[in-house]
């Protein structure tokens, strides 16, 4: 791989123009080919341009691929990074096949009739119609939202309740969110609903998170069994963010979404070795995506769920991308199955539509 620029996020914004400016011109020289009939260059430099503009958008697929897992999204843009992605398939896949059909027929001499130009250059246009809709969507992102851009922030922004606030549960947002960053040891329970055994809850010294003191952080013990903490608060696409410590606690967390009952929901479940994303469907079990990580200390974890796109975080990098079918609405919340305590600075939840 030849070196990027020093500004450039990845190798895709080098390369997504070439099958724009390609295929455009393939089909100007189309058209033109139907004003001349008579001139055979015309009709051969679109062939040569449609099979060169099919290369270059797989190119710019696959480049565009990479580049979705190598960027950390501004909340706003999760859903715009999805669609842009579904359709850079149908792109790909459109002009791929459509290049295919373009070389076949030039050299069977099926375009020497004129009506098979007409349709064939009647369906170039139209793929043009789904190549710039799709590029609207991936400027949208840079030039609205900063993607791949160094200086837009994509941290959450977490409300701290003051700590003699009476709200001691999560707190509703007007974008139909919530937010729960947790002041007190217990009285939080009144306002969550829990399945499981929690042996015990309690504020704790956070220590530090990226060298700053965390202040008081929830601690929580799980008992005989799995134990699972939801809000009752039903979302179809969400982008959750949580702060999490492992170290005290030998077993796993999940961070559970579209969590409809006890048997059927989506998770992406950490160790101190591990990140899964998966889903169970009446109990049973299905992992899209797994990696190893190292979970030592304080992290910030962000788990998105948008339709038939599910990815993973960690500290601002993509651990995991799945795909599946899009889940039903339902709550968010987090599922702890092992031994010790695991400490818990905040969470937040977002829709991503």
């Amino acid at each position: 791989m030849f070196p990027l620029p020093e500004w450039a996020p990845n190798v895709h914004p080098l390369i997504v123009h070439f099958p724009i400016g390609i295929l455009f011109t393939a089909a100007i020289f189309d058209l033109v080919g139907l004003v001349f009939r008579n001139q055979d260059f015309p009709r051969r430099a679109a062939m040569v341009l449609y099979v060169l503009g099919g290369i270059a958008a797989a190119t710019a697929y696959f480049t565009g691929e990479a580049a979705a897992d190598s960027v950390f999204l501004p909340t706003e843009a999760n859903a715009l990074l999805t669609e842009h992605s579904d359709l850079g398939h149908y792109v790909f896949y459109f002009f791929g096949g459509y290049a295919v059909i373009r070389a076949a027929t030039f050299f069977a001499g099926l375009e020497r009739t004129y009506i098979v130009r007409v349709g064939l250059a009647l369906l170039g246009v139209a793929g043009l119609g789904l190549l710039t809709y799709t590029a609207d969507h991936g400027a949208e992102m840079v030039f609205r939202y900063g993607v791949g851009v160094q200086a837009v922030n994509t941290k959450p922004v977490v409300p701290v309740s003051p700590s003699d606030s009476v709200v001691t549960g999560p707190r509703t947002m007007e974008n139909g969110g919530w937010t729960w960053k947790p002041r007190r040891a217990a009285a939080w329970r009144a306002h969550m609903a829990i399945e499981g055994d929690l042996a015990s809850s309690s504020l704790r010294d956070g220590g530090t998170q990226d060298g700053v003191p965390a202040g008081d952080v929830l601690g929580l013990t799980p008992g005989n069994g799995p134990v699972t903490i939801w809000f009752e608060h039903a979302l179809e696409t969400a982008q959750i963010d949580a702060a999490l410590n492992l170290d005290d606690f030998n077993g796993s967390v999940m961070i559970v979404h579209n969590l409809v009952d006890a048997r059927n929901y989506h998770f992406t479940v950490l160790t101190d070795e591990e990140m899964r994303q998966g889903t169970s469907s009446n109990g049973d079990f299905y992992i899209m995506d797994a990696k190893p990580v190292r979970a030592d200390g304080w992290h910030r974890y962000r788990v998105v769920s948008d339709q038939t796109h599910f990815r993973a975080y960690m500290d601002e990098r993509l651990v995991t991308h799945g795909h599946g079918e899009a889940p039903p609405s339902g709550h968010v919340g987090i599922r702890l199955s092992g031994s010790g305590t695991v400490l818990l600075d905040y969470i937040q939840v977002v829709p991503v539509r």
